[in-house]
């Protein structure tokens, strides 16, 4: 019976093991504190199927902060961005992040009593990503995201040079 159980957690492990890095950016998020920004680290990740469509991997990450308040309201900023997450669908997705838009998947939600850090993950389909990713992330992605959350975002560090055309 045991061969017959399917273990989400491992292939999920698999799939994100397969992700290429593609970059990161720092980030600024509005607590509504009344406070400086938060500050944190947004990485980017891509995976592209043969078919040229695949997703891309956004994990935002920041320290959790010990102070109930303000863990509470970096949670909320979550929950409220999660929410919309769940509501989008591809007709609006494309207007926030770009053509070909599907979906976005939560992948992790994590502010659990006691963590140190604050790390959200969430993933982005397209039905044709191959190229465009960059154009994608600095066009449409980040000012998609700071249209829907309070958040602003530095220049993207590429982990690879742009192609050059010859």
């Amino acid at each position: 019976m045991a061969r017959d159980v399917i273990d989400l957690k491992r292939q999920l492990r698999e799939l994100k093991a397969s992700e290429k890095l593609s970059g990161f950016t720092g980030c600024y998020l509005d607590l509504g504190l009344g406070e400086p920004a938060k500050e944190g680290v947004l990485k980017i990740a891509e995976f592209v199927r043969p078919d040229a469509s695949g997703y891309i991997t956004l994990t935002l990450q920041t320290d959790a902060d010990p102070e109930p308040e303000k863990r509470a309201a970096l949670a909320a900023v979550l929950d409220r961005f999660g929410r919309f997450a769940a509501a989008v669908d591809a007709t609006t997705g494309q207007a926030r992040f770009g053509e070909g838009f599907q979906y976005i998947m939560i992948v992790s939600e994590g502010l659990a009593e006691g963590d140190a850090w604050f790390v959200a993950e969430f993933d982005l389909y397209y039905r044709k990503l191959a190229g465009r990713v960059r154009s994608l992330v600095e066009d449409a992605i980040l000012p998609g995201l700071s249209a829907v959350m309070p958040v602003t975002f530095e220049a993207v560090n590429w982990w690879e040079p742009q192609p050059t055309e010859g």
